[in-house]
């Protein structure tokens, strides 16, 4: 529930901007009762150059008002360049990364908190209510220079945003926090990896569980699934992998029992949204970098070295998915007994959909071909002999699917040249 609550926010645009107009209100009303009520105060520890009259405060914070809406307006216009740079260059499922971005809405949220407080301030400068110097003006300069601030902070942040290293450098981090996210979390709990599944209790009834609702599987509470097994006496076996699409008719997951009702309901445990996420699934984090690089080689685009790039970024991620890769986590109780069967991407799987879609586009362009037997010796040099074994059998896959009639004799000798890498690396 909390992992649901925090993706639902965290998807939100709203929330950061909301959390800073709050504390521009409070401020603003902490400032209000200074001018109002503390006169004395104001007099004795604050210096006379930067109080202001009442009738200069509203001049002041007029205009400071008027700055933040021009800003803010100019704000949102650059997002949407930005997000039309994005789809048309990069791709549409990384637009909610940037709108996301915390550092875009801690900019968009200074702005709007800044004309909160001016203008709520401006409303309560007058001459009748006040009839001594106040310091709300000398606030509302020092909020323009900040807002300023985060103005020029936010042009150069666009600018790094749209640079495509500097994309695929944050979606490798991504990435790769996902694939730590998720070691994290097994920490917590006895697990064993396997291949195949062997029951090590019996258990004589059986209930598959269908959705109630279509979409992509964002979220699933492995701690809230491990305590239903564990209470009850269940063995619960996942039967789709995360970001998997689902309707009302697919098997969501299968509970093994030993009689009895039961009665629970799935979607307190698995989360079906619209759009895939990458708060468990890796496999959609590495798919964000290959749609740069389909983009990239694509006829209307033609930009092989950004696909080469992105092949490249595709390294370290990737080297840490298929560590200790299988096809199931088990998770087990204190006696040992399995409570918990997480089904997983296969090592071959993971790569064929990784690079399938790469290697078919980029087929006639021996560069693609050579980045990507490089991407895949890289990881097998950083991986076990078994996942070595895989990767090797891949490789000829890979290999298989470019045209060896449009290579010359010197494109032969580079490709021989990675394959015989591929020989050595396997010997270790």
């Amino acid at each position: 529930m909390l992992k649901r609550i925090t993706l639902q926010l965290k998807d939100s645009i709203w929330v950061r901007p909301l959390v800073y107009c709050i504390i521009s209100l409070a401020i603003s009303l902490l400032v209000i009762y200074v001018d109002v009520e503390l006169n004395d105060f104001l007099n004795n520890h604050i210096p006379r150059y930067l109080l202001t009259s009442v009738d200069l405060a509203h001049v002041i914070l007029g205009t400071i008002s008027a700055a933040l809406v021009t800003m803010t307006t100019i704000t949102f216009s650059t997002i949407m360049v930005v997000l039309t740079t994005y789809t048309s260059q990069f791709s549409p499922r990384i637009l909610k990364g940037f709108l996301t971005k915390p550092s875009t809405m801690r900019v968009l949220g200074i702005f709007l908190g800044g004309f909160v407080y001016s203008i709520l301030s401006l409303l309560f400068m007058r001459n009748s209510t006040i009839d001594n110097e106040v310091i709300s003006a000398t606030i509302g300069v020092l909020v323009a220079f900040i807002c300023l601030g985060f103005f020029a902070y936010f042009i150069h942040n666009v600018a790094s945003s749209i640079q495509v290293n500097n994309l695929l450098n944050q979606l490798s981090i991504d990435a790769i926090n996902t694939v730590q996210r998720e070691k994290d979390a097994y920490k917590s709990y006895k697990t064993k990896t396997v291949n195949i599944i062997s029951k090590s209790v019996d258990y004589p009834d059986s209930l598959e569980v269908n959705g109630k609702t279509f979409g992509y599987i964002q979220l699933i509470d492995f701690q809230g699934l491990f305590s239903l097994a564990v209470e009850n006496g269940y063995l619960i076996e996942l039967n789709q992998h995360i970001g998997h699409y689902v309707t009302n008719k697919s098997k969501l997951l299968t509970i093994h029992h030993h009689g009895g009702k039961i009665d629970f309901d799935i979607h307190d445990y698995i989360t079906i949204g619209d759009d895939r996420t990458s708060v468990q699934d890796v496999e959609f984090c590495l798919l964000k970098i290959v749609e740069i690089a389909l983009r990239a080689i694509s006829p209307g685009i033609n930009d092989p070295n950004t696909a080469i790039d992105c092949i490249r970024f595709l390294r370290t991620p990737l080297t840490e998915a298929l560590n200790e890769r299988s096809n199931y986590i088990v998770f087990l109780d204190e006696k040992e007994r399995d409570r918990l069967i997480k089904k997983q991407e296969s090592t071959e799987q993971l790569l064929y959909t990784t690079f399938y879609q790469i290697s078919h586009y980029g087929r006639q362009d021996v560069s693609i071909l050579l980045a990507i037997l490089d991407t895949l010796i890289f990881v097998a040099n950083h991986s076990s002999h078994k996942i070595r074994m895989e990767i090797k059998a891949f490789i000829e896959y890979v290999t298989g699917k470019f045209d060896e009639s449009l290579l010359e004799e010197l494109d032969r000798k580079q490709v021989k040249k990675m394959l015989m890498q591929v020989d050595i690396v396997l010997e270790k």
